[in-house]
C-alpha cells in the first residue's frame, strides 16, 4: 500500500479496493497524510532553492507527530 500511496502522489489514481483499504486502515491513512506533508515541504523547498524557515520546520514536525499518534 505504501508503494501505491507513493504512486498516487505522482498522479496515479487509487483503485476501489485501495480507497476502501484507506477508509478502514488508520496506519495507511496516516501514511497518506504524512506523504502529503512531506511532498508539500519538498515542493516548497525546491521553489526558491532556500531551506525551510524555522516556523515551517516546526509546522512540519507537528504534522508528522500528529500523523504518528
Amino acid at each position: 500500500m505504501s508503494r501505491r500511496l507513493s504512486e498516487e502522489r505522482d498522479g496515479r489514481a487509487l483503485g476501489v479496493r485501495e480507497r476502501l483499504h484507506l477508509w478502514l486502515c488508520d496506519v495507511c491513512s496516516r501514511l497518506r497524510v504524512q506523504l502529503g506533508v512531506l511532498g508539500r515541504a519538498a515542493g516548497a523547498s525546491r521553489g526558491g532553492g532556500s531551506a525551510l524557515s524555522p516556523e515551517a520546520k516546526a509546522r512540519l514536525r507537528r504534522a508528522l507527530e500528529r500523523g504518528a499518534d
